[in-house]
């Protein structure tokens, strides 16, 4: 019989866990549970490895069950049917409410015409399949155009569930088209997010990158940062938990509105600023962040009121891929209103073999600046990253 670990101190448990995981040895088909001041956590061990020769532990009789899995479920529903589909979806992510499974190389069972009715049947067995009861949508992820800079989810497929109005990407929303809509949330690193995939984009593979602008610039209140791209705020959010306040960039109106609608689950001021609407660097005395929906090319009308070396710019993010090239320049010349060092944020795709090359673009576009920092976030394709350089650009006052 396979053995659970009994643990007293709470802190050794998510390091436990962590090991086990790493090594393959957490079964999780059980949950860590606490009774009487200790945690259970279950393993596929049957005897201990000297790494945890410290820990206490006794065996447990594994609860037999004859409950499919998802793939098991599929792949027994297609023989009922005589469908021969190779390719069994494996990879899924929940968004509450929520399951949004990747693209396989036939998505043939996802043609909700032909199979609804399967679906449906999943979300009936939802608690046993994923642990949770409030799914109600199912779709299938595509990848994004990209040469979308607006970085609309043009092949997100809805396959069971209602996602909202059928409207051309390129109108204009109603306020009665977003309270029509279906929004998904998720919290990551304490920060609640929302967006309507039908609409936008969500990138699960920023959180990352995100806890690392948690992690690394925690004291930024007095401080503003300037997002040339913000999305639905997957890093502006982290500056503003931080203290920092917002300039922030975006052109698809439904991004804003998500946007919108986790500030005001947070509790923080804000204004949306459209092409007619003026705009006065005081207005940041009561708010915490301004929204701008239009294309960042307009930053330096914005801006020209400002004078240079008056706004204390801690940080200017260029989230756009597979490149933000085309705003390098006018980040450049943005910091001139800064009234201390700024840290420019550059997102890009690029080879591995491209990193040294791209680096140096950096350095030469940026020349009154050192990189910091080089992180790799998640790959894109083989050995093809989204990395982050960090460049700190020192401000000549003289």
């Amino acid at each position: 019989m396979p053995l659970k670990l009994l643990i007293t101190d709470p802190h050794n448990v998510k390091p436990t866990k962590t090991f086990l995981e790493d090594n393959n040895w957490l079964n999780k088909s059980y949950k860590i549970t606490k009774k009487d001041n200790v945690f259970h956590v279950y393993t596929k061990l049957e005897e201990i490895p000297s790494e945890l020769s410290n820990c206490q532990y006794e065996l447990y009789e594994e609860e037999s069950s004859s409950t499919e899995t998802l793939p098991e479920m599929i792949s027994n529903y297609l023989k009922s049917k005589e469908l021969n589909y190779t390719d069994i979806p494996k990879r899924w992510s929940i968004y509450p409410p929520m399951i949004l499974f990747n693209s396989t190389n036939n998505d043939e069972i996802f043609d909700a015409s032909k199979h609804s009715e399967f679906w449906k049947s999943v979300l009936d067995n939802q608690k046993v399949l994923f642990g949770t009861t409030n799914i109600t949508h199912i779709a299938l992820n595509k990848p994004i155009i990209e040469s979308d800079i607006m970085r609309r989810p043009h092949n997100l497929i809805p396959v069971y569930g209602d996602f909202g109005p059928d409207i051309s990407m390129d109108q204009v929303p109603s306020d009665e088209d977003f309270q029509q809509a279906f929004w998904c949330t998720v919290v990551q690193n304490g920060i609640y997010q929302t967006w309507a995939p039908k609409y936008t984009m969500f990138s699960r593979g920023n959180i990352k990158e995100k806890k690392r602008v948690l992690d690394s610039y925690k004291s930024l209140t007095g401080t503003v940062v300037v997002d040339f791209y913000c999305g639905i705020g997957y890093f502006s959010l982290s500056y503003l938990k931080n203290g920092a306040k917002l300039l922030c960039w975006e052109l698809n109106p439904w991004s804003i509105e998500g946007f919108r609608r986790s500030l005001e689950v947070g509790g923080y001021k804000y204004k949306i600023y459209n092409r007619d609407t003026p705009f006065d660097i005081s207005d940041l005395q009561n708010l915490d962040v301004c929204l701008f929906l239009e294309s960042n090319e307009y930053i330096p009308e914005r801006t020209r009121h400002i004078q240079n070396h008056s706004l204390p710019i801690s940080h200017i993010n260029l989230g756009l891929l597979p490149s933000s090239k085309p705003s390098w320049a006018m980040a450049n010349g943005l910091q001139e209103k800064s009234t201390n060092d700024t840290i420019v944020h550059v997102h890009e795709n690029v080879h591995v073999s491209e990193f040294d090359e791209i680096s140096k673009q950096v350095r030469d576009e940026f020349l009154k600046g050192d990189i910091l920092h080089l992180e790799k976030v998640k790959t894109f394709a083989p050995d093809v990253w989204h990395i982050v350089i960090d460049v700190k650009n020192r401000i000549d006052h003289s």
